[in-house]
């Protein structure tokens, strides 16, 4: 009889595990992850396969419409004569790496264009401050340069945007 007991007391248990989702366990010493933004723009969507694959290349993983160990905050403002971008890896309240540029063109012509080299700016600074970041915190980077072409994903990895 107590035999009977202790498994219908751990039958309910046993069918919760084999029914429960799969999933990947948590490891703190895992590649850092990074929350990407859940709203962009066209033009900023134009942009971000760059941001990707450079955090991917520095040991990032870039986490969907989500919250990561940091946050990347990425704002491309288009007005009739300038275009800003900002590009900023947060790790808490604080900015860790960062990219801000400004490119002027004549009014309400060339805008991609003028869009393309405020971007290709503010993404080269911030390629650089992500670089001497990863080095600094011993992940995975390499020596490529940044650039406004974006590289291919990973084979394995898919990118999030």
């Amino acid at each position: 009889m107590k035999r009977f007991a202790t498994l219908s007391t751990l039958l309910p248990y046993l069918l919760l595990a084999c029914c429960a989702p799969n999933r990947t366990p948590f490891s703190p010493d895992g590649p850092p992850t990074v929350g990407m933004p859940a709203e962009l723009s066209d033009r900023e969507r134009q942009f971000i396969p760059d941001i990707d694959s450079a955090l991917r290349r520095e040991g990032m993983v870039p986490v969907a419409n989500g919250r990561g160990d940091m946050q990347l905050e990425f704002k491309i403002a288009e007005g009739p004569i300038n275009t800003d971008t900002d590009i900023a890896l947060i790790e808490g309240e604080k900015p860790i790496a960062f990219g801000r540029a400004r490119a002027a063109g004549v009014p309400m012509v060339g805008r991609a264009g003028v869009a393309e080299k405020s971007f290709s700016s503010a993404f080269s600074d911030f390629g650089s401050e992500l670089s001497q970041l990863a080095s600094r915190r011993g992940w995975s980077s390499s020596a490529s340069s940044y650039g406004p072409t974006p590289s291919p994903p990973f084979d394995d990895q898919l990118p999030v945007y």
